[in-house]
């Protein structure tokens, strides 16, 4: 009873193909890289941050941004009305975060949302807004 056989040489261009197949889709899937910015998030960002660095608190002592940067007990103070404020500014799609030398707050950053980014130096320190589409 014959058999029939692949020719050897079919077999070694079959692995050929699969193995470049294999590096050319490794190559265009790739490692996530850092997560992008785009110009209208950014400009989010800064006018938060620069409406904030210019609205005083509630008992008028020092800009919003600032107060967050003195001290933890400021932070603790102004952070809720702060929170509320910048809920208040941004569209109702955009989550923000905002970093300060005495704490953190605002919503978690998902790894692979494009974020908007401003930063702001007060005197106390800087304070970071980031701002992205949830």
């Amino acid at each position: 009873m014959p058999r029939g056989q692949l020719s050897l040489s079919v077999v070694e261009a079959a692995i050929g193909v699969v193995l470049v197949l294999g590096v050319a889709a490794g190559f265009t899937v790739g490692a996530a890289g850092p997560t992008p910015s785009t110009p209208q998030l950014d400009a989010l960002a800064h006018d938060t941050a620069t409406v904030l660095g210019t609205e005083p608190t509630e008992r008028g002592r020092d800009a919003r941004l600032a107060a967050l940067a003195r001290s933890n007990r400021s932070f603790a103070r102004v952070r809720e009305p702060t929170r509320r404020r910048i809920v208040a500014l941004l569209p109702s799609d955009v989550l923000f975060r905002v970093r300060t030398p005495h704490g953190t707050f605002g919503y978690p950053h998902p790894p692979t949302a494009a974020v908007g980014s401003a930063t702001v130096a007060t005197r106390y320190g800087p304070v970071t807004i980031r701002v992205w589409y949830g």
